[in-house]
């Protein structure tokens, strides 16, 4: 599900496990979301409005259902570099 405001600009799959086709995407969004938390510090607790990039993590059991996600990457290269290195590795294809 996308929040108001936000675009999807890269989607791909992966293999989760070696052996499961999953999607994933790259979105752009207007706002920083915050924990929420009243014990964080404002800079972490609260919203911003800033132009941050999300990574979404497709089901394993259902294709085109997202119910994961990433924390905020200020530029796409940066998601997708984090991305690639830290979580995916070589089975990711982006399609866009």
């Amino acid at each position: 599900m996308l929040f108001s405001g936000q675009e999807i600009v890269k989607e791909g799959i992966f293999l989760y496990d070696g052996e499961i086709e999953c999607d994933i995407r790259i979105v752009r969004s207007p706002v920083r979301f915050g924990t929420g938390d009243h014990e964080d510090e404002p800079h972490v607790r609260d919203d911003v409005e800033q132009v941050v990039f999300y990574v979404l993590y497709g089901s394993t059991t259902e294709r085109g259902v997202f119910r994961s996600g990433s924390g905020a990457y200020e530029s796409l290269h940066e998601a997708m570099t984090q991305l690639a290195a830290a979580a995916i590795g070589p089975t990711l294809r982006w399609a866009t």
